[in-house]
């Protein structure tokens, strides 16, 4: 049955410490950033996150200690630099555990999940310098070729964006773009789903929608818990409803280039506002 409420009751109820949490979207779009900010302003620890590309949502959670250990192909703020908290946690503080993917690995890692399979055996990853650095990563031989076997990805709990969601639970979305695989693939294999959406429409809406030729992301059977958070994604974009806010961004990058301009930041657009509530 789908969970309907209040963003601060929901994070309360699905998000706990030591759960493993898996982010959707990727490279600054449709990242769940108003989720993360309640994340934050509840004072939630030891996360293990899960993120096909990180970027300002995990430099968040690793800036103010949420984030235990980290699976990500890439953490950074694309076309603008570096993820300034999660490059002094592995540089200097050394208070991140981090397993490194190339995206394809994870990708397959996340298929394997969804398809209840411990491994998957690849090819993209022989030769690779990784192999060194993943102990968890074998070299297997099948029908005499090389493979790299990965372990499948099985997120506690998957956190998405996505547009809307009718009465029911049904999640859906305006049009078919690659950036939504970003949310479907860690939502597949994930043992539940936390959706937030810009509006909650009704069940007469939805199906307007479907005639129309929009897609539906997840059924009400997929899904746990929805919250209503209009511009959920922001500062991160959510086509084709708004881009993303790329002069926040940068503001962000400089302040959290140190820890009291990071803290300035969280005081300034977290932690003195209130979250988005029904």
């Amino acid at each position: 049955m789908v969970r309907m409420g209040s963003l601060s009751t929901l994070v309360t109820e699905a998000i706990k410490p030591g759960l493993k949490i898996a982010f959707g979207g990727g490279a600054m779009f449709m990242k769940p950033m108003e989720v993360v900010r309640e994340i934050i302003r509840q004072g939630i620890k030891e996360l293990n996150a899960i993120t096909l590309i990180g970027d300002l949502d995990i430099d968040l959670l690793v800036g103010v200690g949420a984030i235990r250990s980290l699976h990500a192909s890439y953490v950074g703020l694309p076309m603008i630099g570096m993820a300034r908290n999660f490059r002094r946690a592995i540089e200097k503080d050394h208070s991140l555990e981090f397993f490194e993917w190339t995206e394809m690995s994870m990708i397959r890692a996340y298929q394997a999940g969804a398809l209840g399979v411990p491994k998957i055996a690849i090819r993209s990853l022989l030769g690779s310098d990784l192999v060194k650095v993943r102990k968890d990563f074998t070299e297997v031989t099948i029908d005499y070729k090389s493979y790299i076997e990965v372990p499948a990805l099985n997120p506690d709990v998957a956190i998405i964006h996505s547009y809307a969601a009718d009465n029911n639970g049904n999640v859906f979305y305006p049009s078919k773009v690659v950036l939504e695989d970003f949310s479907i693939l860690p939502a597949l294999c994930s043992k539940k789903l936390f959706v937030s959406v810009e509006k909650i429409i009704s069940n007469t809406e939805g199906r307007e929608l479907i005639e129309k030729g929009h897609s539906v992301m997840f059924s009400c059977l997929d899904v746990d818990y929805i919250v209503e958070t209009p511009r959920g994604a922001y500062p991160t974009g959510f086509p084709p409803l708004y881009a993303g806010e790329i002069g926040h961004i940068m503001t962000y990058s400089g302040m959290s280039n140190y820890p009291e301009g990071f803290q300035a930041y969280l005081d300034e657009h977290i932690l003195n506002k209130p979250s988005k509530e029904e």
